[in-house]
């Protein structure tokens, strides 16, 4: 630890004054190269590293504003309780991976050592939770030093966090029971386009939830050209995508019941390009609660409990007519009393192609569930690998 440590002070002593000001990075190799070659570099590497090629069943869990506190002990005990409730569902689905859905490091992205060590590291030591993390920046994190949370990519092993825009590909085996009782198994691909919506939509400067302008819409991105740049990105990845299960990840909701409400330049320019080709679920947090909406043939799953719950269910009434609020857990709507909270995804046991979807609170019990299925006329059989953003 404390070898790595060391080495991770002397990056973010050369990094700090150097971070991007746009706060994207367009890629983040992991060969020993000169820095400024390596932010340009194309490389592709494999995304399993911790696992085989191919698993037996898709087991993953997601987890959305989990950074703890910018004073000690840097973290909640909601936060240190829902650890505890993830290593207990990872244990029991045998999860590979984890999604973590930005604001990585309260209230400033203070990404340090020490909060690495405290936040990250300690918080989540059990051993079901040393497998892959997949990352992606909140508005939090981009208040301080995101480039500190790429570098650290390339020295720690479940780290990942390549560049503010990745995919990652998964194959997994499942058995399928036919009409006539006969198992077969079938080989399929989920793949996770990871964004950086601050990006994409823009950023409320304010980190104090107090503040009353805290909650107010956001006024668009701080690069028109930019956000432009990785909208045809992502609108070229989902349409390369042969996957079962395409995901779209990122930390602003689309659609939100809570206090922040709808993300309006998310509807206007990313909800028509996950329409257009097929995504099966767009992942997010960014609000202190929990929720499943379904418009048209598009999921939005929202898990941001990961240190505290619950923000007010405030803008229910935003919600589009046609947008079906399946569940809601609020300040308002919590009969189970939960403080914290993750979600679970894992492959039906029962012989049907059909991925579950677990919400749960922070010891681990769960509140409510849904199904996902695989995607029409998907390809599948790629191989498992992470892509950064070219």
């Amino acid at each position: 630890m404390m070898r790595k440590i060391g080495c991770f002070v002397a990056a973010v002593a050369a990094l700090c004054a150097s971070a991007v000001a746009s706060g994207v990075v367009e890629v983040e190799d992991t060969t020993d190269i000169d820095m400024r070659t390596r932010r340009t570099h194309e490389n592709n590497f494999d995304a399993n590293s911790h696992a085989s090629a191919t698993t037996e069943g898709l087991h993953f869990l997601a987890i959305g504003d989990w950074g703890g506190r910018e004073w000690w002990p840097y973290t909640t005990l909601a936060q240190v309780r829902t650890a505890s409730g993830m290593a207990r569902v990872a244990t029991a689905q045998n999860s590979s991976f984890v999604l973590a859905l930005g604001d990585n490091f309260y209230s400033h992205g203070q990404a340090t050592p020490k909060r690495f060590a405290a936040t990250y590291e300690k918080a989540y030591h059990q051993k079901s939770l040393q497998i892959p993390w997949y990352v992606v920046a909140g508005n939090h994190d981009h208040l301080g030093n995101v480039t500190a949370q790429l570098d650290y990519h390339s020295m720690d092993g479940r780290w990942n966090f390549p560049s503010l825009f990745y995919t990652v590909k998964k194959k997994f085996v499942t058995t399928i029971v036919g009409p006539d009782g006969q198992k077969n198994k079938k080989t399929m691909e989920a793949e996770f386009v990871m964004i950086d919506t601050v990006v994409l939509a823009g950023i409320n400067a304010l980190s104090d939830s107090s503040h009353p302008s805290y909650f107010d819409p956001l006024a668009g991105p701080r690069s028109a050209d930019e956000s432009t740049k990785y909208l045809r990105w992502i609108d070229q990845r989902l349409a390369k995508s042969t996957a079962d299960y395409l995901f779209v990840a990122g930390h602003y909701p689309v659609y939100s019941a809570c206090s922040h409400g709808n993300t309006e330049y998310l509807i206007d320019h990313l909800e028509p390009l996950m329409k257009k080709h097929g995504v099966t679920a767009y992942l997010s947090g960014h609000e202190h609660c929990a929720l499943h909406i379904e418009r048209e043939t598009v999921d939005f799953i929202l898990t941001g409990t990961g240190d505290e719950c619950c923000y007010e269910g405030s803008n229910v009434d935003g919600l589009p007519d046609d947008a079906d609020l399946r569940y809601l857990l609020s300040q308002e709507q919590n009969q189970h009393g939960a403080v914290g909270g993750f979600t679970s995804f894992a492959s039906a046991t029962d012989g049907q192609a059909r991925l579950d979807v677990a919400y749960h609170d922070q010891g681990g019990k769960e509140l409510y569930s849904t199904s996902l299925y695989p995607r029409k006329n998907a390809g599948g059989g790629a191989s498992s690998e992470m892509e950064q953003e070219r």
